[in-house]
C-alpha cells in the first residue's frame, strides 16, 4: 500500500439544518459522552461530571460531541437492557441542552428512537448518530423530517454468527447494507450531504469477530467509493483488548494506533473517548498530509 494513494483530503462537508454547509477538517475528532450505566469504559451518570467532560473535550480541539444514553457493548443484552424511551430523553437531552447554550461545538445524539431523535434536536443536537441505521419504526421519517446530518451504522438486521461467512464476504454484505441504507435515505427525502456512513466496528451485538473487524478496518478505502464521509468508531473496544490483553482502561495506545491507521485510511470521523490524545495524533497527521506534496 502506497501511502500517498490513501492519505486523506484537508475538509469534509455537512449541510445542517439551518441548510448552511460547515465545512471540518478531515480527520476530525468526535467525543463520546455515553450517560448510560451499561457503558463498558467511563460511565458518565452525573450531569455535573459530563458537562465538565465536555467542557475538557471543546478545550482539547473536539469538533463533534456525541451523547448517548444506551449502551450496545457486548455485555448488554440489546434488548432487555435497553431504556425507555422516557428514559433515554432524560439522560441525554438537559445536557445537550447545557451543551449547546454553553459551547461552540456540534452536537450529536447517539439514538435509534424516533421520539429521542425530535427531542434532542430541540434541544440542540445537530446530528443523529443511529446504530441502527435509522431501522427502528419512526426513525426514518423523524430524521428526513428533522433535516439534521445522519451517521448510519452498519447493523445485521438479523443476529450474525460471527465469522459464519468468509471476510470478503463479510464486506460485501457491509457495503451492499450501507447502500440499502443511504438509498432509503434519499427516498424519504434526506439529501446526500446530510449522510454519514459508519462500517459497525464491534463484537458481540455487532456481530463481527475480532479478526473480521481488522479486515474491515484494513479494507476501509473500499467504503470510499460511496462518496459520503465515514465515520470510525475503534476507542477502547473490545478488538484491542483482544490483541494487547489489556482491560479498557488500559488501551489508550491502541485505541490511538486505530485512529490513526483508519485516518490514514481515509476516514473523516473518528470517535473516541480520549480527546487530547486522539485530537494530538490527528493533528500531527494532518500536518503530514498538507506537507506530502
Amino acid at each position: 500500500m502506497k501511502l500517498h494513494n490513501h492519505i486523506a483530503q484537508p475538509i469534509f462537508s455537512l449541510r445542517l439544518r439551518d441548510e448552511s454547509v460547515l465545512n471540518l477538517p478531515k480527520p476530525c475528532v468526535m467525543g463520546v459522552i455515553n450517560m448510560s450505566p451499561n457503558s463498558f469504559f467511563n460511565p458518565t451518570c452525573s450531569f455535573s461530571d459530563a458537562l465538565y467532560t465536555a467542557e475538557k473535550m471543546v478545550a482539547s480541539g473536539v469538533s463533534i460531541i456525541d451523547v448517548g444514553g444506551e449502551a450496545t457493548s457486548p455485555k448488554v443484552h440489546i434488548e432487555n437492557d435497553a431504556p425507555s424511551v422516557q428514559e433515554e430523553i432524560d439522560r441525554v437531552c438537559f445536557l445537550i441542552e447545557s451543551i449547546s447554550q454553553k459551547l461552540d461545538v456540534l452536537i450529536s445524539v447517539d439514538t435509534s428512537k424516533a421520539d429521542v431523535m425530535r427531542e434532542a434536536v430541540r434541544c440542540g443536537a445537530d446530528l443523529i448518530n443511529d446504530q441502527r441505521a435509522l431501522g427502528e419504526p419512526g426513525a426514518l421519517d423523524a430524521a428526513a423530517e428533522l433535516k439534521v446530518p445522519v451517521c448510519l451504522m452498519h447493523f445485521f438486521e438479523k443476529p450474525r454468527e460471527p465469522g459464519s461467512t468468509a471476510a470478503a464476504e463479510l464486506l460485501k454484505t457491509v457495503k451492499a447494507d450501507l447502500l440499502r441504507s443511504v438509498q432509503r435515505c434519499e427516498v424519504a427525502g434526506i439529501s446526500r450531504d446530510r449522510i454519514l456512513i459508519d462500517p459497525g466496528f464491534g463484537q458481540g451485538n455487532y456481530g463481527k469477530n475480532c479478526k473480521e473487524n481488522y479486515y474491515l478496518l484494513s479494507r476501509l478505502t473500499e467504503f470510499l467509493s460511496m462518496d459520503l464521509p465515514i465515520l470510525v468508531g475503534w476507542s477502547r473496544k473490545s478488538m484491542i483488548g483482544d490483541v494487547l490483553n489489556l482491560s479498557a482502561d488500559q488501551r489508550l495506545h491502541g485505541s490511538i494506533s486505530a485512529a490513526t491507521m483508519a485516518a490514514m485510511l481515509g476516514a473523516s470521523v473518528i470517535r473516541v473517548h480520549d480527546v487530547k490524545e486522539t485530537v494530538e495524533a490527528l493533528t500531527v497527521f494532518r500536518h503530514m498530509a498538507d506537507c506530502y506534496g
